[in-house]
């Protein structure tokens, strides 16, 4: 007797019973040894802590499996992705590069964005300034300046082995007579031919970034100040420079001390103001060679400026060293000013440490602290936006599958308490765990 033909129900039976087979359950709770689940933690998610689980696969955070080969309680610890620094002066030659990897790696700022050392150390060390066990690092090298023009000051008194700054008072002469470190520590541009060759000889040791020293440019004709307040770039030739960066693919960072300088960044398309105008105090010590009055429209952006930078993806960056310290009130009411043009523009803010041998914990803190930002919107500042405008291309400032794995935790809720800023429990790099004995 022949057989009936099968029915589309029967072969779609057969069909199921086959999926079934391939995936059993002892094939679903297959252990995936490669892959690391940090349990019992609590997750930043840009405006709040929740519950879950990271997996971690190969340095990249993964969709977690039915079973992983290992297994990490975090016990009710705070995740949130690591800092970034987007205003640093560390990483600048081999003999601090170890202090300057435990001062990141202890306070959680596993990413940074150097804005001006001296080429020619940074070279030596470019092999260390990424990876595991190390501080991710986007450097400019030297910085483009003016004739007579901050930082020159800076780099040639300590050349000249002059580090208090009550010895670079005594020997101004020395040190604005002394060309030690030119075309290394900074590039001297004044004229489209000094432009041309500069860039050029920048260019040949490969920054990340460009940076560029704008200071009060506005005033720049009338030769206005110089190694004070003044100086820098003349904004004619901003333009030339820019074109030359582009051209190279390397992105503009441009020190912003003036509105108008802001203004001057964002028509020549830089993607971070290095700082805030106005960000200093600057009329506290009428004997220091930096000792200028602004006045508010000096400092305060438009709504335009801010929709400008948020429409041409200029970030702003903000100093937070500054807000340790006790400055007088018209600077905290001119950035609370800004901040809110900025915020309400979208425009993204960023913050760095900029003071050298300092951290950011301790400014984090103030900051939120003295109400500059609440902590959740500053702890986003920190971890999500400022590692994302130093690294765009990569997958950073984010616990999502497909980012890096790296990550930091604290014992308590830093939203709660920011205080515990200051409590790293944990911290992953790259995969790896940094152990407290090995960031020391």
């Amino acid at each position: 007797m022949r057989s009936a033909p099968l029915t589309l129900f029967a072969i779609t039976g057969l069909f199921l019973a086959a999926c079934h087979s391939v995936s059993s359950p002892a094939e679903t709770n297959e252990v995936r040894a490669d892959v690391t689940a940090y349990t019992e933690a609590f997750v930043f998610d840009g405006e709040a802590f929740v519950a879950r689980t990271i997996c971690v696969s190969d340095r990249v955070i993964v969709d977690c499996p039915a079973r992983a080969g290992t297994s990490v309680s975090l016990s009710g610890q705070y995740i949130t992705p690591p800092i970034g620094d987007a205003h640093t002066h560390h990483f600048d030659g081999p003999f601090t590069l170890d202090w300057h990897i435990s001062i990141g790696l202890q306070s959680g700022a596993f990413y940074a964005m150097n804005m001006t050392a001296m080429t020619d150390e940074v070279v030596r060390i470019r092999d260390r300034l990424s990876g595991p066990g190390n501080v991710d690092v986007a450097s400019s090298l030297g910085g483009v300046t003016g004739p007579d023009s901050h930082p020159a000051e800076i780099y040639e008194a300590l050349a000249l082995g002059l580090r208090s700054y009550e010895q670079q008072l005594a020997n101004q002469d020395a040190i604005r007579a002394s060309r030690r470190v030119a075309d290394n520590a900074y590039y001297v541009v004044e004229t489209p031919e000094d432009v041309a060759a500069k860039m050029a000889l920048l260019l040949a040791h490969d920054p990340d970034h460009i940076k560029v020293f704008l200071r009060q440019s506005e005033r720049y004709a009338e030769g206005w100040g110089k190694w004070g307040p003044g100086g820098g770039v003349d904004p004619e030739l901003l333009p030339q420079i820019a074109e030359l960066a582009a051209r190279a693919n390397k992105r503009l960072a441009i020190a912003t001390s003036s509105v108008s300088d802001f203004r001057e960044a964002l028509k020549v398309g830089a993607f971070n103001a290095t700082h805030l105008p106005c960000y200093q105090e600057t009329d506290g010590d009428p004997d220091s060679p930096y000792y200028d009055v602004p006045l508010p429209e000096d400092c305060l952006l438009s709504t335009e400026d801010a929709e400008r930078a948020a429409s041409g993806g200029m970030s702003t960056t903000f100093i937070v060293t500054e807000w340790s310290k006790d400055r007088p009130q018209k600077y905290l009411d001119w950035e609370q000013q800004n901040i809110s043009l900025l915020r309400d523009a979208s425009a993204d803010m960023v913050v760095g440490s900029n003071a050298y041998g300092s951290g950011m914990t301790e400014g984090l803190i103030a900051g939120v602290e003295k109400g500059i930002f609440d902590a959740s919107e500053l702890l986003k500042i920190a971890t999500m936006t400022t590692p994302k405008v130093i690294f765009p291309d990569r997958a950073v400032g984010c616990l999502d599958i497909g980012c890096e794995a790296s990550f930091i935790a604290f014992a308590d809720n830093p939203i709660d308490d920011v205080t515990t800023l200051r409590e790293l429990t944990f911290r992953l790099k790259d995969g790896d765990v940094i152990e407290l004995a090995a960031a020391e």
